[in-house]
């Protein structure tokens, strides 16, 4: 399982260059995201020809080939050749796949260096296909390509379904049908409330995840047979409790903002709100918790003062920071540390530095120090007995975990921490039984992070943090810096029985990662 989980997490994090081709399909989706977007055009080719070049450059990679549908593209073999001469390791398409029932077609993109097809294949029937797709025939010609390449053995092939209310029933059975055939790789993307799905046929598409459970599972269970991959896309993770393996990675995320970057551009720079956020829409969106995120900061970073101002290197170089009661300073070493607290001169120290080895030798200049962070056995005993009344906040990994018990004499000056790890190997690798260990602390220590069920105590609220992390140099909140510190500290989830637990109000869950690393069942309501 360890080997299947990092084979998984290494495709997940692969560098991908998502080239769109075209701004129009033969298909019509009742629920594309792009139609809104299509003019009929193709995009001009020395423009593809520059982002093949230029995104192999940056170190992507795999090369994708998409829409609107690429392959109606006049020059979609000589981008896939581009790819191929540009050096991707592989060049990928995601196509309806009617093109590729044309033998010489399906022939020559394998001869011009295409390595994989992903059919997107929405029902089994013509009539279910068909009628999702707005084009009739779609699913027999779809069938043959999907069918051809499969028998060419040159490719690999792979396809995608979107889950919506006119397949869901039938996602088992569409698995074994093209199991049958000889599918073994598929992705399942959750129906998203963008595009054609959240017109007119909104309420034809949107479906009750509870009400399908047991459709979801039957189908998700097939990922568990020998030699069958089965990725989710936008998918709600509470909804995959008992298939936590197959939960999206929160790496993905990055695509998703990179799909939608001219819409947060404009947010970001002219204050354009997203014209998506409404309520009934955001409670059917995988980024709904990303957005809110987002919203938050943008109010923090309005703000004169503060609460927790977190600090981290390079810092901006433009535009002032709001004045803080506590500097939240993350850095290299304490003479670094001390650099950036001068952007916060008035407010209490927090420090969480890769090293402690230069902290004797620093000169505070008579800050106070409230709270210092851990990650290691040796920085551990480097402060433990560092002069003062500050709190030792100590992550609870695998090399800190047995020095805890040592600890206790601090009562209520030290904090348990639960940390969060960007990819679920470490995860997994680091994290130590921590109901175990937080029952045998006594009621004076407190855990930060770890929810009660887990800890054996209600945790310590978490102060509002404004953070430095998610800006750009000039200052400015940027969407790809506040994306990546959602994913390293912000992804939360809960399991849906946690809405028995007492503590449910008050408490934030653990990391996404955590979840996929253990679970769900973790998570047990504490009640009464």
């Amino acid at each position: 399982m360890a080997d299947a989980t990092l084979i998984r997490e290494e495709a997940a994090h692969e560098q991908k260059n998502w080239v769109r081709l075209t701004n129009d399909c033969n298909n019509h989706c009742v629920f594309c995201l792009d139609t809104m977007a299509f003019d009929g055009t193709v995009r001009p080719s020395m423009e593809i020809k520059a982002q093949i070049v230029e995104g192999r450059k940056r170190g992507a990679t795999r090369l994708i080939l998409s829409g609107g549908e690429p392959t109606i593209h006049p020059h979609f073999l000589d981008f896939v050749k581009l790819g191929r001469r540009s050096g991707y390791r592989r060049v990928q398409t995601v196509t309806n796949g009617r093109m590729f029932a044309y033998p010489e077609f399906l022939a020559r993109a394998a001869d011009s260096g295409l390595d994989e097809i992903t059919f997107s294949l929405h029902g089994h029937t013509a009539k279910l296909h068909d009628a999702l797709v707005g084009a009739p025939g779609a699913f027999e010609q779809e069938v043959t390509g999907l069918r051809a390449a499969l028998a060419a053995g040159r490719f690999i092939v792979n396809v995608d379904i979107v889950i919506n209310k006119m397949n869901v029933v039938h996602l088992p059975e569409m698995l074994e049908t093209f199991i049958d055939w000889g599918v073994r790789e598929f992705d399942l993307l959750q129906v998203v409330p963008f595009g054609n799905a959240w017109g007119k046929a909104k309420d034809a598409l949107f479906y009750d995840l509870d009400g399908h459970e047991q459709a979801l599972s039957r189908a998700f269970a097939i990922a568990r047979r020998p030699g069958i991959q089965i990725w989710l896309n936008r998918f709600p993770p509470p909804h995959a409790e008992g298939f936590e393996e197959l939960i999206q990675d929160p790496y993905k995320l990055n695509d998703e903002v990179r799909g939608r970057r001219e819409e947060f551009d404009r947010y970001l720079t002219l204050g354009e709100k997203l014209d998506c956020r409404e309520p009934e829409r955001c409670k059917r969106c995988y980024l709904e918790p990303l957005c809110d995120g987002l919203d938050r900061v943008l109010e923090h970073r309005a703000l004169p003062e503060v609460e927790v101002l977190r600090l981290v290197d390079p810092p901006p170089r433009a535009e002032a920071l709001p004045r803080a009661k506590v500097a939240h300073v993350v850095a290299e070493g304490a003479s670094r540390a001390l650099a950036l607290a001068s952007l916060s001169p008035n407010a209490e120290l927090w420090l969480e530095l890769e090293s402690y080895r230069d902290l004797d030798s620093a000169d505070l200049g008579g800050r106070a120090v409230g709270r210092i962070f851990v990650a290691t056995a040796v920085d551990l005993a480097r402060v433990r007995d560092w002069p003062g009344e500050f709190e030792i906040a100590v992550m609870l990994r695998a090399e800190t975990a047995p020095l805890v018990p040592s600890l206790v004499t601090l009562g209520a000056r030290l904090l348990v921490c639960a940390p969060s790890y960007q990819r679920v190997t470490d995860q997994q690798r680091e994290d130590v039984d921590t109901r175990a260990l937080c029952t045998a602390l006594p009621a004076a220590v407190r855990t930060r992070g770890i929810p009660a069920c887990l800890g054996g105590r209600e945790p310590e609220r978490r102060e509002p943090v404004f953070d430095t992390a998610a800006l750009g140099p000039d200052g400015r909140v940027d969407m790809a810096r506040h994306t990546r510190r959602f994913i390293a500290a912000g992804f939360m989830t809960k399991s849906r029985r946690c809405g028995d637990c007492r503590y449910d109000a008050r408490c934030a869950g653990v990391h996404i990662n955590f979840a996929r690393a253990h679970g769900y069942r973790m998570l047990e309501p504490v009640v009464g």
